[in-house]
């Protein structure tokens, strides 16, 4: 049975992942990109161009680095930290990025009022993980977490 800071939990890594692949496919149709390339973002990452970094729609902003393109909404400030080189898994989660997901998403404030801190966040998270509700899909010593699609929407 999941306690109630799991159910939180679980319901903030999968308004997280919806909100991943929803701005991965408005830069997808921004730019042409086509996803089902093995670097569909390679265009984007370069600093050859001005593409690294811009804006989507009026409401967001959006940047690439390193292994991640972080986005911001302008008008809620909410922020989306989403790692891009997990061949389509754009729901793999960054423990200190989800929790400022959760911390600036309106529709998870009563989620942020039960786990109020980055310690009851991330031990809450480790008892996913030993749950196998939270999975890593990558090889020892690497470790991309994501949401068991059992458990997922």
């Amino acid at each position: 049975m999941k306690s109630t800071e799991e159910k939180l939990l679980i319901e903030t890594i999968v308004s997280f992942e919806k909100t991943a692949n929803e701005m991965i496919k408005l830069l997808a149709v921004e730019y042409q990109l086509d996803l089902s390339e093995r670097f569909p973002f390679a265009k984007l990452m370069s600093r050859q161009n001005n593409l690294w970094k811009g804006s989507l729609n009026t409401n967001w902003t959006y940047w690439f680095h390193g292994d991640a393109c972080d986005f911001e909404n302008l008008q809620t400030k909410q922020y989306l930290h989403v790692i891009i080189n997990r061949e389509s898994n754009y729901g793999a989660i960054d423990n200190f990025y989800l929790f400022k997901f959760m911390q600036t998403t309106d529709s998870l404030k009563h989620a942020s009022e039960i786990l109020n801190s980055e310690s009851i966040f991330y031990e809450v998270l480790a008892d996913l993980e030993k749950k196998k509700i939270v999975i890593n899909i990558d090889e020892w010593p690497l470790k991309t977490l994501i949401l068991n699609k059992k458990y997922g929407a």
